[in-house]
């Protein structure tokens, strides 16, 4: 949809939802930053009966018709923002559902937009943003402290598990691999050993913390926006699930989203990461169990890779950027086989035989 066609679109739905009779939606801007949900901005403009003028400006979530991690559930996604803005968690106010295609074509909800500046691992030595090593490293205490609060989230009393993916009843390792395998079986065009290699590995070295937390899923940088220096809005819930805490920490950092910095997420070093976060939630993280998150972790940042250019592929979608997934996929699986040692393809094959 173009902006204009946005625009009119949402006009009388955002006039219902702030209660007045009519309300002009300008500044339409699709946000290209994400490769899943699709994100659009605006400026609601309307006056009060006393001829008092208003600005609301809200950011739209949008389903898209196909992407990285289909299927998707809207509902959860919203009942989870929902449960989520009556905690410390820092997340935006919520305005509302619409589950009815006919509005955009796909369902959505609204919510106030946020103000700030979302660092990304493309720019993480960006002046702006990390203008001295003392900023980054503050940043990167308020990355670890704002992971803690979203562990600390207590997901049994909220009952987050009735809509978001966990263990079952089993362990969080398990459960996890279990997905992940699933999601490979519906999302690969061309079958690619290396990940179904890694798997097998995961299941032979499975090893998880003794606890379950409300996991984000995609904790990591690019996923939050900072202002005033600090974390006032963490991003992109579509992975969330019950899970490990350790989890997060080991996805955080992933090669993926360093580059060449040495930092995890390009903002602390890994054991300074462990310190606060052992400080913080009394969890001394096993060293085994970092490494078997990690590698899953791969697993999982090469998975959606694969379904988007599968999407492609297949005529689901005309995103460009889902046909160059296909190439940023041999990244992880490169960072994958480093991991692993797995640097000859004799290597490989005898992890799947075995």
């Amino acid at each position: 949809m173009t902006p204009a066609e946005v625009a009119s679109a949402l006009q009388p739905w955002l006039a219902e939802r702030f209660g007045v009779d009519a309300v002009v939606v300008d500044d339409v801007e699709r946000r290209t930053e994400g490769f899943s949900w699709q994100t659009y901005i605006a400026s609601v403009r309307w006056r009060e009966p006393d001829g008092t003028a208003r600005r609301h400006d809200v950011a739209i979530r949008r389903q898209p018709e196909d992407g990285l991690l289909a299927p998707y559930d809207i509902e959860a996604q919203f009942r989870l923002h929902q449960a989520l803005v009556l905690t410390d968690v820092p997340i935006p106010p919520l305005i509302g559902l619409e589950l009815d295609v006919s509005v955009l074509g796909m369902p959505f909800y609204a919510m106030d937009k946020a103000v700030g500046v979302v660092p990304v691992q493309w720019q993480g030595r960006d002046p702006a943003v990390f203008p001295d090593d003392e900023t980054r490293r503050r940043i990167g205490l308020d990355f670890v402290d704002t992971l803690t609060v979203i562990h600390g989230v207590d997901w049994r009393t909220a009952r987050l598990d009735e809509y978001l993916p966990g263990p079952a009843g089993g362990d969080a390792g398990t459960a996890e691999i279990d997905r992940w395998e699933g999601f490979l079986n519906e999302a690969t065009a061309v079958e690619v050993p290396l990940l179904r290699a890694a798997l097998g590995w995961c299941r032979r070295h499975r090893a998880v913390s003794d606890r379950l937390v409300l996991c984000h899923g995609d904790y990591r940088i690019g996923n939050f926006m900072l202002a005033d220096g600090r974390i006032n809005v963490v991003f992109d819930w579509e992975l969330a699930h019950i899970g490990d805490p350790v989890e997060d920490v080991a996805w955080a950092g992933l090669r993926l989203f360093r580059g060449r910095s040495p930092l995890v997420s390009q903002l602390l070093p890994l054991p300074d990461v462990l310190t606060r976060y052992r400080e913080r939630t009394g969890l001394d993280i096993d060293q085994d169990v970092l490494r078997f998150w990690t590698v899953l972790g791969m697993v999982r940042a090469a998975a959606p890779h694969v379904r988007g250019a599968a999407a492609f592929e297949r005529g689901r979608s005309g995103d460009l950027r889902l046909a160059a997934m296909g190439h940023q996929t041999l990244h992880v699986m490169k960072h994958l086989a480093d991991e692993l040692g797995w640097t000859e393809p004799a290597t490989v094959g005898t992890a799947i035989s075995s």
